[in-house]
């Protein structure tokens, strides 16, 4: 299917109403409601998170992560939803509710959890930004969340499309072109549909143009600040003090509020990622060459440990650059999954990392890692990595 045919069908798709957009999240709804009439406890919020087990499981681990962790681990609904508050769990019954399906498979899946990836990333950035913006910090998630929402529903688009019309594998910056041409119109279908109110509904259709004419304009241009971040993140194993100042929409007086936003920020978004992410998509259509091997001194001898959700697994060090490892090992592992990683040095470094390539490697996986956000002794730890392989 040529790149114009598959223009002209999502064309027609929209024109004939046929884009498929999720139902909002139902708990999420009811937890709006409950919110709204003033007279709720702990208890009938807790009951609500209850009545839906992924969300339940996802509140659970948000509320014993960095963002929220205090004091001894929060074991049940109760406690999760009483550390959390209110308005915070609110905002992430609509994220768990939203989850399922940007994280279902498809020949696009990589890019749907990139999308959703870097959604919850600018959810708690803006939400951060909010206060010092004068903001609602519940809509300032929301809108982070929602605003590049098209782009999933863009994605499950063609897979329909190409369901039907058969093609071949493209670049991911090729998909991603189609993607970018067709994601804030599909927002606007998704906004209409949900009825989002004029605050939300401007966030999606205004955020890469002028403000100026939206219900709230420093709602978008919180937006486009966390976008900025997010960006500097996504080719970066770390955004230190001196390198914020690269965000030319994040104001200096806000630097220390993104930072400990960014503490916070990987075992937050790893909190939305299941065991049962880790499993084999089928057939992709997303194209990538493994990245070209250069002369090297052999590699450290560290094993690492990827895990997510108490699941394990082992890998070999086959090169380590100033931004990315490249592993080897048994398990096939999904692109654009965050997961705990643990180089067994000596000391460890621990932390988070993305997928950002896997292609087979002889009987194995080799994989293209990259270190999500690191700060404090694990940035140190991967500087000391860095120079133990010697120079690149």
């Amino acid at each position: 299917m040529s790149a114009p045919d598959l223009d002209q069908a999502i064309v027609d798709l929209v024109a004939r109403g046929g884009v498929k957009v999720p139902p909002y999240p139902a708990v999420a709804f009811r937890i709006d409601a409950l919110l709204r009439t003033g007279d709720y406890g702990v208890e009938d919020l807790s009951r609500l998170v209850s009545s839906d087990q992924v969300l339940a499981a996802d509140v659970i681990r948000c509320a014993n992560s960095a963002v929220y962790a205090r004091g001894s681990p929060a074991a049940s609904v109760k406690q999760a939803v009483g550390r959390v508050g209110a308005k915070d769990v609110a905002a992430l019954a609509l994220a768990s509710g939203l989850g399922s399906h940007a994280t279902a498979p498809g020949k696009l899946a990589s890019l749907r959890r990139r999308a959703w990836f870097d959604a919850l990333a600018s959810a708690l950035l803006c939400q951060a930004l909010a206060p010092r913006r004068k903001l609602s910090p519940d809509v300032a998630f929301a809108a982070g969340l929602l605003h590049d929402f098209g782009r999933v529903v863009a994605i499950a688009c063609i897979e329909d499309i190409l369901a039907q019309q058969k093609t071949g594998p493209r670049s991911e910056a090729a998909w991603g072109e189609v993607i970018d041409r067709y994601h804030v119109e599909l927002g606007i279908v998704m906004a209409a549909r949900w009825g989002l109110p004029p605050v939300l509904a401007d966030v999606i259709s205004m955020h890469h143009g002028d403000p100026a004419a939206a219900a709230d304009p420093a709602l978008v241009d919180a937006v486009a600040a966390a976008d900025e971040v997010v960006t500097l993140l996504g080719d970066r194993v770390a955004l230190p003090p001196e390198d914020l100042g690269l965000a030319s929409l994040v104001a200096s007086a806000e630097h220390d509020a993104i930072g400990n936003a960014l503490h916070g920020l990987p075992a937050f978004i790893a909190s939305f990622e299941t065991p049962d992410a880790w499993r084999g998509g089928g057939e992709s259509l997303v194209a990538h060459d493994p990245p070209a091997r250069r002369e090297a001194p052999p590699p450290p001898p560290h094993e690492v440990r990827l895990s997510l959700g108490g699941k394990d697994h082992g890998f070999r060090i086959l090169g380590v650059a100033s931004t990315h490892l490249m592993l080897v090992g048994g398990t096939a592992v999904p692109e654009n999954m965050l997961l705990q990683m643990k180089v067994c040095c000596d000391p460890p470094l621990e932390g988070f990392a993305s997928v950002k390539l896997s292609w087979p490697e002889g009987d194995g996986t080799a994989i293209l890692l990259q270190p999500y956000a690191l700060a404090g002794e694990a940035l140190s730890r991967w500087k000391a990595l860095v120079a133990e392989a010697g120079p690149r």
